[in-house]
């Protein structure tokens, strides 16, 4: 499966990453330094999080971001019941959601993602050079 290309890039969109590894975050967050693009990089350390954020984004206080990326082995509420609840939303329908699995040869993990609505799925790349092109290669 390919990673969709997102059109009309708009940026003032963020591009939100949820991950409740802090270290993955960071790293998620200086890796998107370096590709260069515009938008805000927003980081939720849970799926509660994120929904809170787009409970703000319906009500009209928050931009709606412009991609998802979205680690699926998160306690408390995984990323694949944070997906569920996203796509229950018909205003959401339209985010786009990438998957970041750890385990990416799992074909079980990328089944159920893409059965609930993700978009896309994405080992999670921890070199500079595999980030950044995964991320230009989402809008470029």
């Amino acid at each position: 499966m390919t990673i969709p290309k997102i059109e009309n890039l708009d940026t003032s969109c963020p591009i939100v990453m949820v991950d409740d590894n802090e270290t993955d975050l960071d790293i998620g967050q200086r890796f998107y330094r370096y590709s260069k693009l515009e938008n805000p990089f927003l980081t939720f350390a849970s799926g509660q999080e994120l929904l809170a954020y787009l409970a703000e984004v319906e009500a009209g206080q928050k931009p709606f971001p412009a991609v998802v990326l979205l680690d699926v082995n998160m306690p408390q509420l995984s990323g694949f019941e944070t997906l569920r609840r996203i796509r229950e939303k018909q205003v959401f329908g339209e985010i786009p959601v990438i998957v970041m699995l750890t385990n990416s040869d799992n074909p079980q993990d990328i089944e159920s993602a893409m059965q609930m609505g993700a978009n896309g799925y994405q080992p999670k790349h921890f070199e500079v050079d595999g980030f950044v092109t995964f991320l230009q290669g989402l809008f470029r």
